[in-house]
């Protein structure tokens, strides 16, 4: 395996991307340019998904319903029992973000991150994963590990703390184009493991 540790970022990425690893694919359309394909993904800026998240803790595990719609920098994620506790929303925007539980009063803050670890005790990237979601590494946050399938596709991305692997791509359309998305994204960080199942994606802003 190829240590990225001292690659500057930019130029990892440049390598990584046109670097083809082993791993066997099917049944999908291969990115003809996968740096262009990077980026199209990268300037996707509204969609909404929707799936399964399953957590797992030191101390607990669950899975709940997941709706996430993002519109720029702007999101609203829906969680319907994680956990086995209330249906939970949070509502986030850059600087502000705001979390609802049944039968609770609204909490506010300024990081998603440090408000649903206060409140619930479990970390959940939601900046990073508007990224990882999409099999795109974040903006910012150092890669010290990127490894690929044989489409070009992510199938594995160290990115700070975390941990994360890439599976069950398949093909959706943008544009009049085919984007290859993952349908199946895990994320670790120390003892915290998420799952996410990918039902159906929805590219591009939605009629109101």
């Amino acid at each position: 395996m190829t240590n990225f540790r001292f690659i500057p970022q930019g130029l990892l990425l440049l390598i990584v991307l046109l670097t083809s690893a082993c791993a066997h694919r099917t049944a999908l359309t291969p990115p003809g340019n996968v740096l262009e394909h990077q980026r199209q993904l990268q300037a996707i800026t509204h969609w909404q998904l929707s799936g399964k998240l399953g957590i797992r803790t030191a101390d607990d595990s669950g899975s709940a319903s997941l709706k996430w719609a993002q519109e720029n920098t702007g999101y609203h994620i829906n969680l319907s029992g994680p956990l086995g506790q209330k249906r939970m929303v949070i509502t986030g925007a850059p600087d502000k973000v705001r979390l609802e539980q049944t039968g609770e009063p609204a909490q506010e803050a300024k990081s998603p991150e440090a408000l649903i670890k206060k409140q619930l005790g479990w970390t959940l990237p939601v900046t990073q994963l508007a990224y990882w979601v999409r099999g795109v590494p974040a903006p910012k946050g150092r890669i010290t590990r990127l490894e690929q399938n044989s489409a070009g596709l992510i199938a594995q991305l160290q990115q700070g703390d975390w941990l994360i692997t890439y599976s069950n791509y398949s093909d959706q359309t943008f544009n009049g184009k085919t984007l290859v998305l993952p349908g199946k994204v895990t994320a670790e960080y120390q003892d915290v493991r998420l799952i996410l199942a990918i039902r159906q994606w929805q590219l591009g802003a939605q009629p109101q």
